[in-house]
């Protein structure tokens, strides 16, 4: 197979069977022991954030870093990059070969591609990993690979048929990543009591925002204050929303907890914050109308986009351009959004997931959207040049739901 017939081939997998018994046996086929330092970030938002952050601080430190995210944005090899660069196809081609020889059915995509990552970094020799967690963390394929560090970003409800319908439960699957002895931390001042006390019952190092580290917001700068070191006037990230500057804090905490082997100074810190880029995060297109890409799919990323949003420049009209996949809570989403746009341009997502028109539709008529606020297409690309046609320079045009809609809008803006 060549590499588009690889990846067809796992996509006809189930994403989210949680089976890791076969995949225990192929790390061992493969002798898949990785030695580098394993940083492991978990959590229902943020964690790609975080991820970049910390990539890019250490790559500009001079460390060699390897980093296992999902999903990508325009091309599967985005998830597995060596100071930000993605996989070359010949890499990713080999080592998905690798896996399939050695599997008796197939893996699925996310799974693979957690193998072929660790094959690729062992390969490259790099000196630290940075791996975002897939679905929740105990029973997650990321989790197989002993960390040196494990943090949580947020907790909040998302694939809840999988992870439990409380806080509480979900919480504790995430809590998942968390190992004896070592350092643990979550971005929350009031994490879930089932995340302290599995911290507690395993003796994890385990570090709260709010109690163990914080930042302080300045007009133009902010402060975070680590357990052992206060780092002071760091300028704000690159990327926009405020729900940034806890990503940040929680980076630079697991860094500072890292120092010792891997020093790296203020200045490395500084630049790595500005330098940090993140497609889909609240990302302005350049241009007019305002085009604003988001990959807000759960209750709390987009409650976040649309508190940033009122934080810009006041526009005569919002349009809403929405695809989203069917598993998601879309009458809450729909509830929660309704009052902050004026039109909706509706398409499904390029995705066996995606929430068909008529479904959408139905449930938007369910949280009183009017009729005449609501226009469907067969594709986001259509649904989003229909918005630019009735858009003038005043108004504002924000595309959300999911990676996929961010994927679609950015190419044909």
């Amino acid at each position: 197979m060549d590499l588009n017939q690889q990846i067809s081939y796992l996509l006809q997998a189930d994403e989210f069977s949680d089976n890791l018994a076969p995949i225990k046996q192929m790390i061992s086929a493969l002798n898949l022991f990785p030695t580098y330092p394993i940083i492991l970030i978990g959590g229902t938002n943020g964690k790609g954030s975080t991820c970049a952050y910390l990539t890019t601080i250490l790559s500009i430190a001079g460390y060699r870093v390897g980093t296992f995210t999902s999903p990508h944005v325009f091309h599967y090899n985005e998830r597995i990059c060596i100071n930000n660069k993605p996989i070359d196809n010949d890499n990713l081609h080999l080592a998905l070969k690798q896996i399939l020889m050695k599997c008796q059915k197939n893996p699925g995509l996310f799974k693979a591609f957690t193998l072929a990552a660790h094959l690729y970094f062992i390969k490259q020799k790099i000196d630290v990993a940075i791996i975002e967690v897939g679905v929740g963390g105990l029973n997650d394929i990321t989790n197989l690979f002993e960390p040196t560090l494990s943090a949580i970003t947020t907790i909040d409800y998302d694939h809840c048929k999988i992870l439990g319908n409380t806080l509480e439960q979900i919480g504790l699957q995430k809590a998942g990543i968390f190992r004896p002895n070592k350092p643990a931390f979550i971005a929350i001042k009031n994490p879930p009591q089932s995340v302290r006390e599995y911290a507690t019952k395993i003796n994890a190092y385990l570090q709260i925002l709010g109690a163990d580290f914080t930042y302080t917001r300045h007009e133009l700068s902010f402060d975070v204050f680590c357990k052992n070191k206060k780092y002071f006037s760091l300028p704000y990230p690159a990327l926009r929303g405020m729900e940034q500057l806890a990503n940040a804090s929680l980076a630079i905490t697991i860094l500072d907890e890292l120092k010792i082997n891997f020093p790296l100074s203020i200045a490395a810190i500084k630049t790595g914050l500005l330098q940090t880029q993140l497609i889909g995060r609240l990302t302005i297109l350049p241009g007019q109308p305002q085009i604003i890409l988001d990959v807000a799919h759960n209750l709390q990323a987009i409650s976040s986009m649309l508190k940033n949003m009122l934080k810009l420049p006041f526009v005569k009209h919002t349009y809403a351009v929405f695809g989203i996949a069917n598993d998601k809570d879309i009458s809450a989403i729909v509830a929660l959004a309704k009052a902050y746009f004026s039109q909706w341009f509706i398409a499904p997502i390029n995705s066996k997931r995606s929430i068909d028109n008529d479904n959408l539709i139905q449930i938007m008529y369910e949280n009183k959207i009017d009729k005449n606020q609501i226009t469907a297409y067969e594709t986001i690309s259509i649904a989003l040049a229909k918005a630019k046609s009735i858009s003038t320079i005043d108004d504002r045009i924000v595309c959300f739901g999911s990676f996929l809609v961010v994927e679609e809008a950015y190419k044909c803006k």
